[in-house]
């Protein structure tokens, strides 16, 4: 019997199989794995670029965002959030279990990178922000973009069309936003954890599930129930297989709200604008808000762990119902990693805006003229469309009062009667 042959020095062993190879050799000779470390990958986006050079290295300090590649600066030297800091678990296996559907999970990168992602943008019907369109909400939108981890700008797009939607469309390697027109209508925190939520939702990979589900059961067809067509439609063998497709993608749909809106609720670091903008948005109302009761809501929160709750949650919504998401949202604000991320979030976000002090923007105007002052009424002429100006002061009374047109080609004096004071509604009079 033969001794068994201890390796010579100048062996090694494969680190995939366990395999003995030749010191040196580069591929292993049973399973072929490349034994070298490989060079590393240069930035997957702007390669090339001539603008920023592919990352950030021609722009200059102030600069936060490569306008043609679109690369973003990180919020600070050594900055990485993790992408499970917000990820729910529920979303996670979710995703996972689409993933391992090995032909569907094929199908649908396929059918959102060749057609899915150009289809869905060409027919996006509406505005494409810019730093000269609306210029506030999209400096908005890169600082949240930058909170978040992206190292590259989507596209983002107000739409009419679905005005109380925001969908996030495309691939892993490009993805869009579409906003509803009321969505913009948010202010500040407001708007900011709305804008966190979307790049939220590009950062976790959600964008290709999105696109898949809208190109395979229709725009339409996407806010369905299992339940939708009723119980019979069970009895048919067709809708039994189409269920069985639909079940998986429409809890992802559920799950992946949590995480998107752990993402915004990161980024902004508030509970009560996380409460304040999931209610109006569910509601679809802005002003009812206002008028709720928090400790009766509070309290709803809490039952809704009922279990006959969430079994028709899972049956009858596409989404999350509010009172067991704000509860969930209420959860995670007391978490260890919102507390420590949100410390960290902080003290980057701090450094950059004493490196790089947010430049004032304004929102862009309609086109129309300077306001005129408190003290002045603005009038047209009759007669060439001039526009006019009289001190309020002269307006006093009950006489007329003679204005001339300022315009040297016309001059045609205007009899301007003084207008009378309205009258105070009812709920305005004293007692």
């Amino acid at each position: 019997m033969n001794a068994p042959v201890s390796p010579s020095p100048s062996s090694a062993f494969c680190t995939q199989c366990g395999a003995a190879s030749e010191a040196g050799a580069r591929f292993c000779p049973s399973c072929g794995v490349d034994s070298q470390p490989s060079a590393a990958a240069p930035p997957m986006h702007g390669f090339g670029c001539s603008a920023c050079g592919g990352d950030g290295a021609k722009l200059s300090v102030g600069e936060v965002m490569c306008p043609v590649c679109r690369w973003l600066r990180p919020l600070g030297d050594g900055y990485e959030l993790p992408v499970e800091t917000f990820l729910w678990r529920l979303d996670a296996e979710a995703m996972m279990r689409l993933q391992s559907l090995g032909p569907v999970t094929a199908a649908a990168h396929h059918i959102s990178e060749r057609y899915g992602r150009p289809w869905f943008e060409a027919s996006v019907n509406g505005v494409r922000l810019s730093p000269s369109q609306m210029p506030d909400v999209f400096a908005l939108a890169v600082r949240m973009a930058r909170i978040v981890g992206l190292n590259r700008m989507p596209e983002i797009y107000v739409s009419g069309e679905q005005m109380w939607d925001a969908k996030t469309l495309g691939t892993d390697a490009y993805a869009f936003i579409v906003l509803g027109s009321v969505l913009v209508s948010f202010k500040g925190a407001d708007l900011a954890f709305m804008l966190a939520r979307e790049m939220g939702r590009v950062r976790a990979g959600h964008a290709v599930w999105r696109t898949a589900f809208e190109l395979l059961m229709g725009r339409r067809q996407s806010q369905r129930t299992i339940m939708g067509d009723g119980v019979m439609q069970f009895l048919n063998p067709a809708k039994i297989v189409e269920s069985a497709f639909e079940a998986p993608l429409m809890a992802w749909a559920r799950h992946s709200e949590i995480t998107a809106d752990r993402a915004g609720q990161l980024a902004t670091g508030n509970l009560d604008t996380t409460r304040r903008v999931l209610l109006q948005w569910t509601l679809k109302s802005f002003p009812i808000h206002a008028r709720l009761n928090m400790d009766d809501w509070t309290r709803q929160e809490d039952e809704s762990d009922d279990p006959n709750i969430q079994a028709v949650e899972a049956t009858m919504s596409s989404t999350p119902f509010i009172a067991r998401r704000l509860k969930l949202a209420r959860e995670f604000h007391v978490g260890e990693d919102m507390k420590g991320w949100r410390a960290v979030i902080e003290h980057f976000d701090a450094e950059d805006r004493r490196l790089r002090p947010p430049k004032d923007v304004t929102a862009t105007s309609g086109g129309k003229g300077k306001e005129a002052p408190a003290d002045t009424v603005r009038l047209v002429c009759v007669s060439c469309q001039a526009p006019m100006r009289v001190k309020r002061a002269q307006l006093v009374g009950d006489k007329p009062v003679n204005v001339r047109c300022p315009n040297p080609a016309c001059g045609k004096v205007l009899s301007v009667k003084p207008k009378k004071p309205t009258e105070p509604r009812p709920d305005q009079v004293g007692d």
